[in-house]
């Protein structure tokens, strides 16, 4: 069993670091809430006085911090976890925090000889609780599988996504589509109860429809990630149906932000001459925004 330091413990730190007791590691833990500490120690972990104690001579140090000026002042503040650190020690940061700040740590440590593990977590509080994180994680591939018991404690699975800041980029791009379809979802289902529709009854129609089953692993896998554009669904219509649905809403006096902002997108592709083809084709729109090679994404 590996000797593991744990430096925040917040909800979801404070159930990793039980689950990695829970495994048989020595864990040595520090949170600026005294009290959280307390509640590893009475589960069998060991409390420090200090998150530089907390890193002393240990196989694995593990931060999981609210955001990325935490985590550098935990590291590189007096007094610092980066010199407590042994030579041997892996770091793995598993908070969810800038890319430029995982860029700018991965070099310092590097610099001082630390190898670094990024490895942003998917889950709530309650997976953490059950130790069913999904555990995204980039680096060496080396010090991702010497980081494996970690993992293994308490996660359901590991995804390598890549080199060193690669796992802390996969985690912001899979927030940006979560947090962006709550908020859309939200309006959908503020816009079917001022509808006077019945919402559990709409809830339940939508599940079984696109709307609700999502695009990649339907109209994106089948078409755009073939290669393919034509027509299943037209954009054209696609972008008619949604300014259907926009002006019906703008009667009702029903905020629908996020669809006005996609109706701008699928006017862009319109014009650009996509819309005679697939709807997934609002993707060639934006990569040609973003200036990213290729007319498809296996072109």
């Amino acid at each position: 069993m590996a000797s593991i330091g744990f430096i925040g413990l917040g909800r979801m730190g404070n159930a990793m670091s039980r689950k990695l007791v829970d495994a048989g590691h020595e864990v040595w833990v520090f949170d600026i809430n005294p009290e959280a500490v307390k509640i590893i120690v009475a589960s069998g972990g060991h409390g420090a006085a200090s998150a530089a104690e907390a890193a002393s001579n240990r196989d694995f140090v593990v931060t999981m911090l609210p955001n990325g000026p935490d985590v550098e002042e935990t590291l590189f503040g007096a007094p610092d976890v980066a010199n407590a650190m042994a030579k041997s020690t892996l770091y793995i940061d598993m908070s969810t925090i800038a890319p430029d700040a995982t860029d700018r740590i991965t070099k310092r440590l590097s610099d001082i000889g630390i190898r670094m593990v990024d490895a942003p977590v998917g889950g709530t509080s309650e997976f953490a609780e059950r130790g069913q994180l999904l555990i995204l994680a980039g680096g060496d591939q080396r010090d991702v599988g010497a980081a494996q018991p970690v993992f293994d404690a308490v996660g359901r699975e590991t995804i390598y996504c890549g080199a060193s800041g690669a796992g802390t980029r996969t985690k912001l791009v899979n927030n940006y589509m979560s947090t962006a379809l709550n908020v859309l979802t939200a309006e959908v289902l503020t816009f079917a109860e001022v509808a006077g529709l019945d919402v559990m009854r709409t809830v339940k129609i939508l599940a079984g429809t696109t709307a609700g089953k999502g695009f990649l692993s339907g109209a994106y896998e089948r078409k755009i990630f073939s290669g393919d554009i034509s027509p299943e669904f037209g954009l054209a219509l696609a972008s008619k149906d949604l300014n259907l649905a926009l002006n019906y809403g703008a009667n009702l006096n029903v905020p629908l932000s996020v669809g006005a902002a996609a109706s701008q997108i699928y006017a862009m592709s319109r014009a650009e001459g996509f819309g005679s083809n697939d709807w997934s084709a609002v993707l060639e729109t934006l990569r040609l925004t973003a200036a990213l090679p290729g007319k498809t994404l296996n072109g």
